[in-house]
């Protein structure tokens, strides 16, 4: 076997390795699975889905249990159909979201991943109302300092966002808090002169770590998208002790694992010849797991997109 095979990540190896949960960033998928249980092609649809077989992970780092596949809260239902992601003047279905929850803590769920920007900023607010109705040890939370934009946020914008999760969320603390999107470029900087705006320039890191200390927050990481210079930076203070990383959050789905980035214009990274920043996902986990940085996946579904896919890919995808 050559170098280039034995650092190739085995599939089967990964999903053994793998520290937290799987973010799935899709409300579609469960909404199937609330209105229409749990079907496949040997299962019939009128069987449950079992409630004790799911599979939890260990963070070696704290001892923190956490669920295998956790629950993205960026694509939740609206009234009249829908996602309210996608249609800002739909209101958010809070009553099939509660049902949702529901359904996902029943069935052993534990990770819930939101953020201050999903759902035209409603997202929090929905979350925290349906898991309000749950024992506080029954849950985590995942949300982001999410203060990009066109200009730098200043220290007091930014402390306003974090105050302001805690009370939409309805919690005194905050299980992982990741920065937003680092890497990812703004108007007129690119990937590191935003993340320097965002959370060097104006003290918000630093302010971070002490709400850590503090125990408001209880995991400190980060989500990537872009820029690999940013990304390594940051892997270089972990090493150097500058700032130690609790977590991390890439994208990788289970059928192209070389491409962490999606196309979507705000998280695409533009390089200054229109190209797309692409980042090999499994060189991401990799330097991850060098490092002992637990690691969550976003998109493993590609937002949905992977959960139902025709005869033909599944048999290809069997051989």
């Amino acid at each position: 076997m050559d170098k280039k095979e034995k650092s190739r990540i085995d599939r089967r190896e990964f999903l053994k390795r793998l520290s937290i949960a799987a973010a799935v960033s899709t409300a579609t998928a469960a909404y199937f699975y609330v209105k229409n249980k749990y079907t496949t092609k040997n299962r019939s649809t009128d069987d449950e889905v079992p409630t004790d077989r799911m599979i939890y992970r260990i963070n070696p780092n704290t001892g923190d249990k956490v669920s295998l596949l956790g629950y993205g809260m960026m694509r939740l239902p609206a009234l009249g159909g829908g996602t309210a992601r996608d249609n800002a003047d739909a209101p958010i279905d809070q009553d099939l979201v509660n049902a949702e929850v529901d359904y996902a803590i029943a069935h052993g769920v534990n990770y819930f991943d939101t953020s201050p920007a999903y759902c035209q900023g409603l997202s929090e607010r929905s979350t925290g109302i349906a898991l309000a109705r749950h024992p506080r040890a029954s849950y985590r939370i995942a949300t982001k300092m999410s203060n990009y934009g066109p200009a730098t946020w200043p220290h007091a914008k930014s402390v306003a966002m974090f105050e302001n999760s805690l009370e939409e969320l309805q919690v005194d603390y905050i299980d992982y808090l990741l920065m937003h999107g680092i890497g990812m470029s703004a108007e007129g900087m690119d990937g590191m002169q935003s993340f320097y705006g965002r959370f060097i320039d104006n003290g918000i890191l630093d302010y971070l770590v002490e709400q850590r200390a503090k125990g408001r927050i209880r995991h400190l990481g980060f989500s990537y998208h872009g820029d690999l210079q940013v990304f390594e930076m940051l892997l270089r203070w972990h090493d150097e002790g500058r700032y130690h990383w609790d977590f991390a959050q890439i994208e990788m789905n289970y059928f192209d694992w070389n491409h962490a980035e999606d196309a979507s214009p705000r998280a695409s990274g533009k390089t200054g010849t229109g190209q797309v920043r692409n980042t090999n996902a499994s060189y991401l986990y990799e330097q991850l797991s060098h490092r002992n940085i637990p690691v969550t996946i976003m998109e493993p579904l590609l937002g949905g997109r992977l959960a139902s896919l025709p005869d033909f890919i599944v048999e290809k995808m069997n051989r």
